[in-house]
């Protein structure tokens, strides 16, 4: 199957009914997911559930930690529910100290959506702690304030809508109205289960040298259009 191409640049529009935009975190506002989920197969092969990089992506990105829980119960009946964190998330976050790092060009997004008034979050899988620890390292926090919305907020992390029309309601905005931005499948499944417009995003570390795969990917699960760069979507939103 020939695969859809990324949306160009001069089609980039921001559709007039958008009201407030809707930020995932990893892989879309930082280049965490390669650090995550190499960590994650390590994790993994520790709790005696070892999975291959490919599988891991595949399976976990834009998941909460639910998921590789349910997987390693599944493979080995342990339920690690109160180990798994801990155990991650010490060796995630030493590692985010010195490598993780904001996605290029955000910056100007945020600050375009800022100046044409337009309300935006983050609404993203990881914990609360990851998302405190993420927005402290990159210096991201002070554009969003107390607008971060986690996987912790609800029962039924992504694919489930639950998260995306909790962060709606809470910031007074029909879902109809919202933009999201997703680099997941599972994320772009969710904004869509949720009414919502999903623009998927390729331009993470994650998806070096597999951009097609991950386009048509993004488009199958109901992504409206997909882009690479965040510059492109400043541009637009400056318009």
């Amino acid at each position: 199957m020939q695969s859809k191409p990324v949306t160009p640049a001069s089609r980039i529009e921001l559709p007039a009914a958008i009201k407030a935009v809707l930020f995932d975190c990893d892989g879309v506002l930082v280049n965490s997911e390669p650090i995550s989920l190499s960590t994650l197969v390590d994790v993994l092969a520790h709790f005696g559930a070892p999975l291959s990089g490919e599988e891991v992506a595949r399976r976990f990105t834009g998941r909460s930690s639910a998921a590789p829980i349910e997987h390693i119960h599944n493979e080995t009946g342990r339920d690690v529910s109160a180990e798994f964190k801990p155990y991650f998330y010490d060796r995630l976050f030493v590692r985010y100290e010195t490598e993780l790092y904001k996605i290029t060009d955000i910056d100007n997004v945020l600050a375009a959506l800022k100046k044409r008034g337009i309300p935006f979050c983050i609404s993203s899988s990881s914990s609360v702690q990851r998302l405190e620890t993420t927005m402290r390292i990159t210096g991201l926090g002070h554009w969003f304030g107390s607008r971060i919305y986690s996987a912790d907020f609800v029962q039924n992390g992504k694919p489930a809508p639950d998260l995306f029309l909790h962060a709606a309601n809470d910031m007074g905005f029909d879902p109809a109205g919202c933009l999201v931005i997703e680099d997941s499948v599972a994320g772009v499944q969710a904004a869509i289960a949720a009414g919502m417009t999903c623009w998927g995003f390729v331009g993470g570390g994650h998806y070096e040298g597999t951009r097609d795969v991950a386009t048509q990917r993004l488009i199958e699960a109901g992504a409206h259009q997909v882009f690479e760069n965040m510059v492109d979507i400043a541009v637009a939103i400056a318009r």
